[in-house]
Protein backbone atom coordinates (compact mmCIF):
# COMPACT_ATOMS: atom_id res chain seq x y z
CA UNK A 1 0.00 0.00 0.00
CA UNK A 2 1.22 3.35 -0.71
CA UNK A 3 0.18 6.95 0.81
CA UNK A 4 -0.54 9.12 -2.24
CA UNK A 5 -1.20 13.12 -1.65
CA UNK A 6 -3.12 15.15 -4.10
CA UNK A 7 -4.25 18.99 -3.36
CA UNK A 8 -7.82 20.14 -4.08
CA UNK A 9 -8.19 24.41 -3.32
CA UNK A 10 -11.19 24.60 -0.80
CA UNK A 11 -10.97 20.91 0.31
CA UNK A 12 -10.03 20.33 3.91
CA UNK A 13 -7.72 17.34 4.69
CA UNK A 14 -9.58 14.05 4.10
CA UNK A 15 -8.45 10.53 3.73
CA UNK A 16 -10.17 8.85 0.97
CA UNK A 17 -10.55 5.24 1.44
CA UNK A 18 -12.24 2.48 -1.27
CA UNK A 19 -12.71 -0.97 -2.13
CA UNK A 20 -11.58 -2.57 1.20
CA UNK A 21 -13.72 -5.58 -0.12
CA UNK A 22 -13.89 -7.37 3.53
CA UNK A 23 -10.38 -6.90 4.56
CA UNK A 24 -9.82 -5.09 8.27
CA UNK A 25 -6.69 -3.37 6.97
CA UNK A 26 -4.66 -2.71 10.22
CA UNK A 27 -1.85 -0.53 7.90
CA UNK A 28 -4.96 1.88 6.97
CA UNK A 29 -5.89 2.22 10.71
CA UNK A 30 -2.18 3.04 11.38
CA UNK A 31 -1.73 5.58 8.76
CA UNK A 32 -5.32 7.61 9.81
CA UNK A 33 -3.64 7.67 12.94
CA UNK A 34 -0.31 9.13 12.15
CA UNK A 35 -1.50 11.90 9.49
CA UNK A 36 -5.12 12.72 11.60
CA UNK A 37 -7.30 13.46 8.23
CA UNK A 38 -10.50 15.60 9.25
CA UNK A 39 -12.53 13.53 7.52
CA UNK A 40 -12.43 10.37 6.56
CA UNK A 41 -14.36 9.37 3.37
CA UNK A 42 -15.03 5.78 2.47
CA UNK A 43 -16.51 5.94 -1.41
CA UNK A 44 -17.87 1.89 -1.40
CA UNK A 45 -17.12 -1.45 -1.25
CA UNK A 46 -16.60 -2.08 2.12
CA UNK A 47 -17.67 -5.79 1.73
CA UNK A 48 -17.52 -8.66 -1.11
CA UNK A 49 -20.42 -9.70 -2.79
CA UNK A 50 -21.81 -12.84 -1.51
CA UNK A 51 -25.06 -14.30 0.14
CA UNK A 52 -25.16 -14.86 4.24
CA UNK A 53 -23.77 -18.21 4.84
CA UNK A 54 -26.34 -18.95 8.26
CA UNK A 55 -29.71 -17.26 8.40
CA UNK A 56 -28.26 -14.00 10.76
CA UNK A 57 -27.50 -10.71 8.97
CA UNK A 58 -25.33 -10.80 6.40
CA UNK A 59 -22.79 -7.93 8.46
CA UNK A 60 -22.94 -10.14 10.92
CA UNK A 61 -20.80 -12.54 9.27
CA UNK A 62 -18.46 -9.63 8.57
CA UNK A 63 -17.38 -8.13 12.00
CA UNK A 64 -14.08 -7.26 10.48
CA UNK A 65 -15.61 -4.36 8.42
CA UNK A 66 -17.63 -3.29 11.41
CA UNK A 67 -14.66 -3.35 13.24
CA UNK A 68 -13.02 -1.00 10.49
CA UNK A 69 -15.56 1.38 10.59
CA UNK A 70 -15.44 1.51 14.27
CA UNK A 71 -11.74 2.00 14.23
CA UNK A 72 -12.21 4.87 11.53
CA UNK A 73 -14.73 6.66 13.97
CA UNK A 74 -12.63 7.34 16.56
CA UNK A 75 -9.87 8.53 14.50
CA UNK A 76 -11.74 11.19 12.69
CA UNK A 77 -15.70 11.76 11.13
CA UNK A 78 -16.25 9.07 8.94
CA UNK A 79 -18.36 9.10 5.95
CA UNK A 80 -19.27 5.84 3.92
CA UNK A 81 -21.66 5.50 0.71
CA UNK A 82 -22.75 2.16 -1.05
CA UNK A 83 -20.59 0.70 -3.99
CA UNK A 84 -22.00 -2.29 -6.20
CA UNK A 85 -20.65 -5.29 -3.46
CA UNK A 86 -23.32 -3.52 -1.05
CA UNK A 87 -25.90 -4.17 -3.36
CA UNK A 88 -27.50 -7.52 -0.87
CA UNK A 89 -27.50 -5.22 2.10
CA UNK A 90 -30.37 -5.10 3.64
CA UNK A 91 -31.69 -2.01 6.06
CA UNK A 92 -31.25 -4.61 9.19
CA UNK A 93 -27.46 -4.45 7.91
CA UNK A 94 -27.41 -0.57 7.59
CA UNK A 95 -28.18 -0.26 11.04
CA UNK A 96 -25.34 -2.22 12.33
CA UNK A 97 -23.13 0.04 9.57
CA UNK A 98 -25.02 3.03 11.55
CA UNK A 99 -23.62 1.85 15.19
CA UNK A 100 -20.51 2.04 14.83
CA UNK A 101 -20.54 5.69 14.58
CA UNK A 102 -20.18 6.08 11.05
CA UNK A 103 -22.59 8.15 9.04
CA UNK A 104 -24.17 6.28 5.88
CA UNK A 105 -24.78 8.64 3.35
CA UNK A 106 -27.40 6.42 0.73
CA UNK A 107 -28.32 9.14 -1.95
CA UNK A 108 -28.71 11.92 0.68
CA UNK A 109 -26.64 14.53 2.19
CA UNK A 110 -25.97 16.20 5.33
CA UNK A 111 -24.27 19.77 6.28
CA UNK A 112 -21.53 20.02 8.33
CA UNK A 113 -18.86 23.15 9.35
CA UNK A 114 -19.72 24.49 6.66
CA UNK A 115 -19.84 21.39 4.29
CA UNK A 116 -22.57 19.55 2.23
CA UNK A 117 -21.28 15.77 2.29
CA UNK A 118 -23.26 13.24 0.30
CA UNK A 119 -23.10 9.83 -0.65
CA UNK A 120 -24.45 9.02 -4.32
CA UNK A 121 -25.39 5.06 -3.93
CA UNK A 122 -24.40 2.18 -6.77
CA UNK A 123 -26.91 2.12 -9.77
CA UNK A 124 -26.41 -1.68 -9.08
CA UNK A 125 -27.85 -0.91 -5.25
CA UNK A 126 -31.18 0.76 -6.75
CA UNK A 127 -31.75 -1.99 -8.98
CA UNK A 128 -31.19 -4.68 -6.63
CA UNK A 129 -33.86 -2.81 -4.55
CA UNK A 130 -36.24 -2.30 -7.23
CA UNK A 131 -36.26 -6.27 -7.73
CA UNK A 132 -36.84 -7.22 -4.18
CA UNK A 133 -39.17 -4.31 -3.78
CA UNK A 134 -41.13 -5.65 -6.87
CA UNK A 135 -41.11 -9.58 -5.44
CA UNK A 136 -43.26 -8.53 -2.43
CA UNK A 137 -40.95 -10.74 -0.30
CA UNK A 138 -40.57 -10.69 3.53
CA UNK A 139 -37.14 -12.58 3.01
CA UNK A 140 -34.02 -10.19 4.06
CA UNK A 141 -32.06 -11.30 0.86
CA UNK A 142 -34.15 -13.16 -1.80
CA UNK A 143 -32.76 -15.16 -4.71
CA UNK A 144 -32.24 -12.96 -7.58
CA UNK A 145 -30.94 -12.38 -11.17
CA UNK A 146 -27.66 -12.09 -10.63
CA UNK A 147 -25.80 -8.96 -11.51
CA UNK A 148 -22.92 -10.09 -12.23
CA UNK A 149 -22.84 -10.44 -15.85
CA UNK A 150 -21.62 -8.59 -19.06
CA UNK A 151 -23.67 -5.06 -18.61
CA UNK A 152 -21.79 -4.54 -15.12
CA UNK A 153 -18.81 -4.14 -16.47
CA UNK A 154 -19.21 -2.88 -19.44
CA UNK A 155 -21.62 0.02 -19.13
CA UNK A 156 -22.64 2.39 -16.30
CA UNK A 157 -25.62 2.68 -18.03
CA UNK A 158 -26.65 -0.71 -17.74
CA UNK A 159 -27.85 0.15 -14.04
CA UNK A 160 -27.94 3.82 -14.06
CA UNK A 161 -27.79 5.77 -10.29
CA UNK A 162 -31.02 7.48 -8.64
CA UNK A 163 -30.09 11.34 -9.11
CA UNK A 164 -33.38 13.01 -7.90
CA UNK A 165 -31.88 14.02 -5.64
CA UNK A 166 -28.58 15.73 -6.95
CA UNK A 167 -29.77 19.18 -8.24
CA UNK A 168 -30.70 19.91 -4.60
CA UNK A 169 -27.98 18.61 -3.14
CA UNK A 170 -25.53 20.52 -5.39
CA UNK A 171 -27.92 24.08 -4.80
CA UNK A 172 -27.48 23.80 -1.03
CA UNK A 173 -25.15 26.13 0.43
CA UNK A 174 -21.69 25.40 1.21
CA UNK A 175 -18.48 23.12 0.16
CA UNK A 176 -19.89 20.06 -1.66
CA UNK A 177 -18.20 16.98 -1.12
CA UNK A 178 -19.69 14.06 -3.06
CA UNK A 179 -19.32 10.11 -2.26
CA UNK A 180 -19.62 8.34 -5.57
CA UNK A 181 -17.87 4.85 -5.77
CA UNK A 182 -18.74 5.27 -9.18
CA UNK A 183 -16.34 7.55 -11.41
CA UNK A 184 -17.88 6.56 -14.14
CA UNK A 185 -20.79 8.82 -13.15
CA UNK A 186 -19.17 11.88 -13.12
CA UNK A 187 -20.31 13.07 -16.85
CA UNK A 188 -24.12 12.70 -15.06
CA UNK A 189 -22.81 15.06 -12.14
CA UNK A 190 -23.39 19.08 -11.97
CA UNK A 191 -20.42 21.38 -12.41
CA UNK A 192 -21.49 22.76 -8.68
CA UNK A 193 -20.57 20.00 -7.14
CA UNK A 194 -16.89 21.03 -5.73
CA UNK A 195 -14.92 17.58 -5.11
CA UNK A 196 -15.78 14.16 -6.24
CA UNK A 197 -14.52 11.23 -4.54
CA UNK A 198 -14.19 7.52 -6.41
CA UNK A 199 -13.07 4.26 -6.37
CA UNK A 200 -14.28 1.09 -8.45
CA UNK A 201 -11.95 0.88 -11.29
CA UNK A 202 -9.20 -0.78 -8.99
CA UNK A 203 -6.61 1.73 -11.12
CA UNK A 204 -7.25 -0.18 -14.22
CA UNK A 205 -5.52 -3.16 -12.76
CA UNK A 206 -2.89 -2.73 -15.20
CA UNK A 207 -1.08 0.11 -15.52
CA UNK A 208 1.23 1.67 -18.27
CA UNK A 209 2.34 5.23 -18.88
CA UNK A 210 0.97 7.56 -21.35
CA UNK A 211 3.02 9.92 -22.52
CA UNK A 212 0.41 11.87 -25.01
CA UNK A 213 -1.30 12.14 -21.63
CA UNK A 214 1.56 12.13 -19.42
CA UNK A 215 -0.09 10.39 -16.60
CA UNK A 216 0.06 6.23 -15.44
CA UNK A 217 -3.33 4.69 -17.31
CA UNK A 218 -5.27 1.56 -16.62
CA UNK A 219 -6.29 -0.98 -18.90
CA UNK A 220 -9.50 -2.46 -17.82
CA UNK A 221 -12.49 -1.10 -15.28
CA UNK A 222 -15.52 -2.39 -14.91
CA UNK A 223 -18.42 -0.61 -16.14
CA UNK A 224 -15.69 1.55 -18.56
CA UNK A 225 -14.17 -1.53 -20.18
CA UNK A 226 -11.15 -1.47 -21.70
CA UNK A 227 -8.70 1.75 -22.20
CA UNK A 228 -11.03 3.58 -19.04
CA UNK A 229 -10.95 7.18 -18.45
CA UNK A 230 -11.00 7.55 -14.94
CA UNK A 231 -8.90 5.19 -12.77
CA UNK A 232 -6.64 7.19 -10.59
CA UNK A 233 -5.72 10.84 -9.57
CA UNK A 234 -7.09 13.77 -10.32
CA UNK A 235 -9.55 14.96 -13.27
CA UNK A 236 -11.01 18.29 -13.88
CA UNK A 237 -9.52 19.86 -10.55
CA UNK A 238 -12.45 18.01 -8.82
CA UNK A 239 -12.71 14.38 -9.48
CA UNK A 240 -10.32 11.90 -7.27
CA UNK A 241 -10.46 8.64 -7.88
CA UNK A 242 -8.72 6.17 -5.59
CA UNK A 243 -6.84 2.77 -6.90
CA UNK A 244 -8.56 1.11 -3.83
CA UNK A 245 -7.07 -1.06 -0.86
CA UNK A 246 -7.74 -4.44 -2.22
CA UNK A 247 -7.28 -6.78 -5.04
CA UNK A 248 -10.56 -9.70 -5.20
CA UNK A 249 -9.67 -10.57 -9.32
CA UNK A 250 -7.42 -12.96 -10.06
CA UNK A 251 -5.28 -10.53 -12.19
CA UNK A 252 -2.62 -9.12 -10.14
CA UNK A 253 -1.79 -5.79 -10.48
CA UNK A 254 0.78 -4.82 -12.85
CA UNK A 255 2.64 -0.96 -11.79
CA UNK A 256 -0.53 -0.64 -9.54
CA UNK A 257 -0.37 -0.64 -6.00
CA UNK A 258 -2.63 -0.42 -3.86
CA UNK A 259 -3.23 2.87 -2.00
CA UNK A 260 -4.67 5.67 0.86
CA UNK A 261 -5.65 8.69 -0.25
CA UNK A 262 -4.98 12.04 1.63
CA UNK A 263 -6.22 15.43 0.37
CA UNK A 264 -5.38 18.83 0.82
Amino acid sequence: MVKTKYSVPGAPRIALLTDLHSHFHDDVIRSLKRNAPALICVAGDLINYSKPLKQGLFLEEKPESLAFLEECAAVAPTYLSLGNHEKLLHEDDLMLIRRTGVTLLDNNWIEADGMVIGGLTSGQVTYYRGLRKAMQTSERYPCIPSLKNGRSVKSSSAFPPDLSWIEGYAAATGYHILLSHHPEYFPLLPAAIELVLSGHAHGGQWNYYSFTQKRWCGVFAPGQGFRPVYTSGIYQGRLVVSRGLANTVALPRFFNPTEIVLIN
